[in-house]
């Protein structure tokens, strides 16, 4: 029987919750994907109420045990021993009774997802293009065109492609620069020719001594400090005055500027960055009086005005048709890199972040990349097969500059293998918009015997499809868990059907992309 307590907490009396045996604990942060299960034994802190993260995050967590915990409002929980620590200045609500983790996630989906829409179909049956790698800060018309003809000529398909920060003049003149894109209308039309869709990079943000600061300051539509000036507050671009979205007036101003844009341009959407929850301050004035959370929150139901859309960090906003990407990830094998691609889309899934993106092939943390003297081969390659059957696949680093030809040939199979997985990707985008239901699932989900160390290195697509990407260097073999069943390459004709369960050690090359239908 399904239980539901509504439990208030304050910070002189926590909620304490006992982790039973065996109890496996995921959820809050994505960017904390890789420590998650959380156990007996863990030790772990997630401060919800003064956030400080750089993805997608949920006021929730789910456990193998079939237990919700899950609040409206943000929280502070600590682990440590055998309990779960909760504050909030609300209340939560502790569901027990679920069967296993698939019963808490989908109970958590029928109360708390937006249901019943997904991204368009192009996020999911076509790899995606980004020119920040290539470009970083000096997008220009030039150069987005050889980039576009290069991913045709060197045989790559055609799919979304982004233009990044800075092809505008200024942050808040959301119009392109005429000196950097002296026909913005013509080569949208051309990039439509070649069979891309279009989209460009754009944030709350508004450059201080600009026009458009002196206007929207004079009609009290950016975010003041308690002493009525306009706030200006440093991010990773510098310093900028933020609009104040829950004013219906800046809201149709963002929303009317941008909708301009597309109709003088032909752009199709726009990839909504920044937005992070630690940017706004509590006692930050708005209109609604909103929270930091409550900011970011509203940042992502933007985004819904946009079909073709991309987002980073969102609060809540959970099942909602928005393309969530993982945090920029580093041009590594390991913490902070490769390694990480699998718990944190796993997490995306279970939180109903599902619409999801696994960072730029290769790794989107520029500071990392400038560091090097040599590109390791292996790793883009890796990392494009590791992406080829997740919900969306990325690239920015052109394949073709920094490839020898064998290199570049697997990332080009990778890229078909996504687009052949295409139409098995967007039902599952379409079952997860009715359901709830992750794209990319915990192999926990459908069998909570797998054992522990498979947990984050492999995982299931849908239900029927068992995925083992290679994650570490020169690796010759995988060790995968097979569930009980028949299973049957899907990426090896030459492969032997496997009989689970079995824990099976498979040999492999850098060609291998272990993956496997049930029969």
């Amino acid at each position: 029987m399904i239980t539901v307590n509504e439990l208030k907490t304050n910070l002189k009396q926590p909620l304490q919750i006992e982790i039973l045996a065996g109890e496996d604990w995921y959820g809050g942060n994505i960017f904390d994907g890789s420590q998650y299960p959380l156990t007996k034994g863990s030790t772990y802190t997630l401060d919800l109420i003064h956030l400080q993260t750089y993805n997608q995050v949920a006021p929730t967590l789910i456990s193998t045990a079939g237990r919700v915990l899950t609040s409206e409002t943000p929280f502070s929980l600590t682990v440590t021993g055998d309990r779960l620590s909760v504050i909030t200045r609300d209340q939560v609500r502790l569901v027990a009774g679920n069967a296993g983790l698939k019963g808490a996630q989908q109970w958590l989906a029928q109360h708390t997802f937006e249901l019943g829409s997904l991204p368009p179909q192009e996020f999911f049956e076509m790899p995606q293009w980004n020119t920040w790698m290539e470009l970083l800060y000096q997008q220009n018309q030039a150069d987005v065109l050889k980039y576009a003809h290069s991913i045709i000529d060197n045989g790559f398909p055609a799919g979304i492609i982004m233009i990044d920060d800075l092809w505008a003049d200024y942050y808040g003149r959301w119009a392109f620069s005429a000196r950097k894109f002296p026909d913005a209308p013509a080569m949208i039309q051309e990039l439509h020719k070649l069979g891309f869709k279009v989209m460009v990079w754009a944030c709350p943000f508004v450059s201080p001594d600009s026009p458009e600061f002196r206007d929207l300051r004079d009609r009290d539509l950016l975010l003041k400090r308690p002493s009525g000036e306009p706030v200006v507050r440093q991010w990773w671009n510098g310093y900028s005055a933020i609009l104040d979205l829950s004013n219906p007036t800046a809201y149709q101003w963002f929303k009317d500027t941008l909708q301009t844009l597309q109709q003088t341009t032909g752009v199709d959407g726009f990839k909504l960055d920044a937005g992070d929850a630690y940017f706004y301050q509590p006692d930050d004035v708005s209109h609604m009086a909103l929270s930091p959370t409550q900011q970011s929150e509203l940042w992502g139901h933007f985004g819904k005005e946009f079909p073709y859309n991309e987002f980073r960090a969102v609060y809540k906003n959970q099942g909602a048709p928005l393309v969530n990407r993982l945090q920029d990830k580093q041009f590594a094998w390991g913490a902070m890199g490769l390694a990480e691609l699998i718990p944190d889309t796993i997490v995306q899934g279970l939180m109903g972040y599902y619409y999801s993106c696994p960072d730029m092939i290769g790794g989107g943390e520029i500071k990392s990349l400038t560091k090097l003297e040599t590109f390791d081969q292996e790793l883009i390659v890796r990392s494009a097969q590791c992406s080829a059957l997740m919900p969306m696949m990325q690239f920015s680093l052109a394949p073709w500059r920094v490839l020898d030809a064998e290199h570049l040939d697997l990332c080009r199979q990778a890229a078909e293998l996504h687009q052949q997985f295409g139409p098995t990707i967007i039902k599952l985008a379409e079952h997860a918009a009715n359901t709830g239901e992750p794209i990319v699932q915990s192999m926990a989900y459908d069998h909570p015997e797998t054992p522990r160390e498979y947990l984050k290195t492999q995982f299931k697509l849908g239900p029927t499809l068992l995925v083992a990407p290679v994650i570490e260097p020169h690796a010759t073999t995988k060790s995968v868990y097979f569930p009980a069943g028949q299973w049957q390459s899907v990426t090896d004709d030459t492969a032997a059907n496997i009989t689970g369960p079995v824990e099976v050690e498979l040999p492999v090359t850098l060609r291998s992309l272990p993956a496997y239908r049930r029969l």
